[in-house]
């Protein structure tokens, strides 16, 4: 009888959970020089995937990793066109690669890769070119957009309840979707620009010099920028911050400039265009996304 030799050494089997983690946190490890895999990510690759005759494990395993990472860039990529053209090919994906690094993807929902791009252009201007109020701004304007596009909607304010309710109580909600902002800079111009191709104009790159009040929000599908008059906008962030329609009102009219009859025909011109655009529904608290 032939005798049985004795095994070879193996390593210990992984467990499937155990290999799925180390799997998920090699594919989601940031890029090293030459956007290539990182150079410990090899114990990592000849653990849990075997070479074959054409790539070594390390090879395999830093395919799924660079395609991770150059996913998340073209994301980024697709949702801020206007910062790309504000900062030029190079910055931007010098930018682009130090916010990837710093705060990663934190959602399940591949257009939230950009929801803390503005925190962190605030917080790194030498990122951010020669001109980095631009460049906030830009971020500003553009992750708005795809709030915009994807933000939740709820039922829309009765008309019925605006005209009968006391205004001394009455608070009054703005869609989820639609965001307030001040620039300094023709942001939706220069967007109208980018989209169709053209070269930003060194005007439109430089500071209006007085603020823009800036409404985005969307229509049947379209996102659309809507500039406002201030007291237009003070109204309708106050109203967003929760006060009641009398307060907000009251502040709004200190804000405008005009007197007290000038001011209630063009409110009432006001809650016309937002009632017929959508943006008034019931009053919920507003939040943003926290930092990175």
């Amino acid at each position: 009888m032939k005798k049985l030799l004795p095994p070879p050494d193996r390593p210990a089997p992984v467990r499937l959970g155990e290999v799925q983690r180390m799997m998920a946190q090699a594919v989601m490890h940031p890029l090293g020089t030459r956007q290539r895999m990182r150079r410990e990510q090899a114990a990592v690759a000849s653990a849990i995937i075997k070479s074959n005759d054409r790539l070594s494990s390390f090879s395999r395993l830093q395919i799924y990793n660079q395609q991770y990472w150059w996913r998340l860039r073209d994301a980024v990529m697709d949702d801020f066109p206007g910062l790309r053209a504000v900062l030029g090919r190079r910055r931007f994906d010098r930018l682009v690669e130090a916010y990837l690094d710093s705060c990663g993807s934190t959602s399940w929902n591949l257009g939230d890769i950009g929801q803390h791009l503005e925190a962190f252009v605030g917080e790194h201007p030498l990122l951010a070119g020669l001109c980095p109020i631009l460049a906030h701004e830009m971020v500003r304007v553009e992750w708005a957009r795809a709030v915009a596009f994807a933000g939740a909607e709820e039922p829309r304010l009765d008309p019925q309840a605006l005209a009968s309710g006391d205004p001394c109580g009455l608070r009054i909600g703005l869609q989820p979707y639609l965001t307030l902002l001040e620039v300094s800079h023709p942001i939706d111009r220069i967007l109208g620009r980018v989209k169709q191709g053209k070269r930003i104009r060194t005007v439109e790159a430089t500071a209006s010099g007085r603020t823009i009040y800036l409404a985005v929000h969307r229509q049947e599908f379209s996102v659309f920028y809507k500039r406002l008059e201030p007291g237009e906008f003070h109204l309708l962030a106050a109203l967003r911050a929760g006060d009641s329609l009398e307060a907000a009102c009251a502040e709004a009219m200190g804000k405008s400039g005009k007197r007290p009859s000038e001011f209630g025909e063009v409110i009432q011109l006001w809650f016309a265009d937002w009632m017929r655009l959508g943006w008034l529904c019931e009053w919920a608290p507003y939040s943003r996304p926290t930092d990175c």
